[in-house]
């Protein structure tokens, strides 16, 4: 296959080198070309901007995320960015099979700790969330299928936040228990390249995922299990910021497609994150 991945970050990358690993020709852009792996075909194409002379592609994954928490940020990078792109390829007549979009799962506006799927009402407050179903609508009006991916909080190596909270003593307060979900981003990678190579093999997809864990677990249970590990003594307070609302996403979807997971749940996913942080401070010091 020949694919394309724009926003060819730390997700995008990891898409990158499992479809090589598989054989696949891999076109990649970022801002930063130089980042990209040596076995990626380098493209300089920044969105919103113009597209240069685009490669016929089987597969497109779009994977940019926004500079900063601004609405103008967000905005460039899933509304202006998604329209160049649409416009790109009907001007070079480039006609993917089918197009994955990484989206988010603040698409979703629940706050009472229901369970939420795809067919749930997509009804953000948030002008994140807002923005990003924005992007959704003008792709699914596009003239190529598109799958949107619509992930948890993605942790994994480089990704430790909520393990660098807890060391500092930051937890969220006893009560109310408030839902969290998130994907290792090792399963995020596995996710899109199982879902693609699906397609590939002429095996109906649905147009959207939810592409989350297997058990969605309060906040409160989380980092105390964190503290747990790094021999911490939990002090509840109101020092951890709220993100991510207060829902119980299920990945039945995804998993009824075939796919097995590597971290079903944050224990499994945290583990080895705690053990190679554990190794590396025993090595400085």
């Amino acid at each position: 296959m020949q694919c394309l991945i724009l926003g060819c970050g730390d997700l995008g990358s990891r898409v990158g080198r499992l479809l090589v690993e598989e054989g696949h020709q891999v076109w990649a852009a970022r801002r930063s070309l130089h980042r990209l792996d040596a076995d990626f075909r380098p493209l300089a194409w920044t969105l919103p901007q113009a597209a240069p002379q685009l490669p016929q592609v089987d597969y497109l994954v779009y994977a940019l995320s926004a500079d900063d928490s601004s609405p103008a940020a967000y905005r460039q990078a899933y509304l202006e960015g998604v329209q160049a792109m649409i416009t790109s390829l009907i001007r070079q007549k480039i006609s993917p099979k089918r197009i994955f979009f990484i989206s988010s799962s603040g698409v979703y506006g629940q706050t009472q700790g229901e369970e939420v799927d795809e067919a749930s009402p997509t009804c953000p407050e948030a002008y994140t969330g807002q923005l990003l179903l924005q992007g959704e609508e003008l792709l699914y009006q596009s003239p190529w299928p598109v799958t949107c991916l619509r992930f948890s909080g993605i942790y994994g190596p480089g990704r430790e936040r909520l393990i660098r909270q807890v060391r500092e003593g930051r937890f969220p307060p006893q009560e109310p228990l408030k839902y969290s979900n998130r994907i290792h981003i090792e399963d995020g990678a596995r996710a899109v390249c199982h879902l693609m190579q699906q397609d590939a093999a002429d095996q109906a997809i649905e147009e959207t995922y939810v592409v989350t864990d297997c058990e969605p677990a309060p906040l409160q249970e989380v980092t105390h299990w964190l503290a747990h590990q790094l021999g911490i003594l939990p002090r509840p307070g109101d020092r951890l910021p709220s993100r991510g609302g207060n829902k119980k996403l299920s990945n039945r979807q995804l998993r009824a497609s075939g796919f097995h997971f590597r971290y079903p749940s944050y224990r499994e996913g945290y583990a080895p994150l705690l053990a190679n942080r554990t190794s590396r401070e025993s090595a400085d010091g």
